[in-house]
């Protein structure tokens, strides 16, 4: 009994250990760094196919928000970043933050080139790693409008989102999705 006793505490304690090790504060705000089930939640994806008009209106309010015209052959790949109470990346030094988005950008420049696609990279003002964008030239600050208009759910600082020209279009909310990106833009 004595052993079962033992082990139970352990089991709490280390159950303990880890759920309080999984929250960095951050400017007085709790943030989760893990890929826990509070994360996997944060998850979420949509994929549908726009008709000529609605396509038509997105691409138009994209390029006035990007300050650019698309070309009508290829797939648009939006990289967005904003500050949310799920956000691995958080917990990593700022130099190694730096690296990974390094090699996000040269991930995403590959799959374009590779998939006939043109990528963008969009942050909130208050996006972690803001310093960090700031100082990259590929970063577009976001004026609200992904935020207010695209980007409508506040839960995982990163996402993407890809529309083909035909009209489908893909939007994932959450870190790591370069997989899914590649699946997406391989699907004929």
């Amino acid at each position: 009994m004595n052993n079962i006793l033992k082990k139970g505490t352990y089991l709490i304690f280390v159950i303990l250990l880890i759920s309080c090790g999984t929250n960095k504060d951050i400017n007085n705000t709790k943030v989760n760094t893990y890929p826990n089930s509070k994360y996997k939640k944060s998850r979420t994806a949509y994929s549908g196919t726009l008709n000529k008009t609605e396509y038509d209106e997105l691409i138009k309010k994209l390029e006035t928000e990007l300050k650019t015209t698309f070309p009508t052959d290829k797939s648009i790949l939006i990289n967005y970043n904003q500050k949310a109470p799920n956000c691995i990346i958080v917990r990593l030094s700022e130099e190694t933050n730096t690296q990974v988005i390094k090699n996000r950008i040269s991930i995403s420049s590959r799959m374009s080139s590779n998939y006939d696609a043109i990528d963008f990279f969009v942050y909130t003002q208050d996006s972690y790693n803001k310093e960090i964008y700031e100082q990259m030239t590929e970063f577009i600050v976001d004026s609200g409008f992904f935020y207010e208009n695209v980007f409508t759910e506040h839960q995982n600082c990163a996402g993407f989102l890809i529309i083909k020209p035909n009209g489908e279009f893909y939007k994932q909310y959450g870190e790591d999705y370069y997989t899914v990106v590649k699946e997406f833009l391989e699907k004929k």
